[in-house]
């Protein structure tokens, strides 16, 4: 599959965090996962070390944008980096240009709804970083962290 296409979206907890805001144009999205951490359980007799799985600790996801001072979504995202909110993320895979939206349910808890036409990754995190790369002879680039909390999940597309 091509990524020509993909979307990063967020939810705004400014507006109670169901306002989903497309991120402007990132030009790349990386490092999206956790690594399950080993538990030992090699009995003193054993002749070999042996592990179970532990809990997933989840790395730093870094995207990166061509900075527009005028892109509500690269100003809002450096006022969250100082804020220090956990987000509600998702990335859109290219199959179609639907948009996804978000709710809040009965408790006021806010989540997404996702377009059933695309294959979406969901996950948590808090924008941990926000740096400016200003190099010679090429447009001004923010490469955004996410520190991750919990798994992401990826939901299939259905139609």
């Amino acid at each position: 599959m091509r990524s020509a296409g993909t979307t990063l979206w967020f939810l705004d907890p400014d507006s109670g965090g169901c306002t989903a805001v497309q991120v402007g144009c990132p030009t790349s999205f990386t490092g999206l996962d956790s690594t399950i951490e080993q538990l030992e359980t090699t009995c003193l007799e054993s002749l070999a070390r042996t592990y179970e799985a532990g809990l997933a600790t989840p790395g730093t996801a870094t995207f990166t944008i061509s900075l527009d001072p005028q892109d509500y979504s690269h100003n809002r995202l450096l006022e969250l980096k100082k804020a220090g909110e956990t987000l509600k993320w998702a990335v859109l895979f290219p199959e179609s240009q639907a948009v996804p939206t978000g709710t809040a349910d009965t408790d006021g808890e806010c989540d997404w709804v996702l377009p059933t036409s695309r294959t979406a990754v969901t996950f948590e995190g808090f924008v941990n970083s926000y740096a400016f790369d200003f190099s010679l002879n090429a447009v001004i680039q923010v490469t955004i962290g996410i520190q991750v909390s919990g798994d992401p999940d990826m939901i299939a597309a259905t139609t």
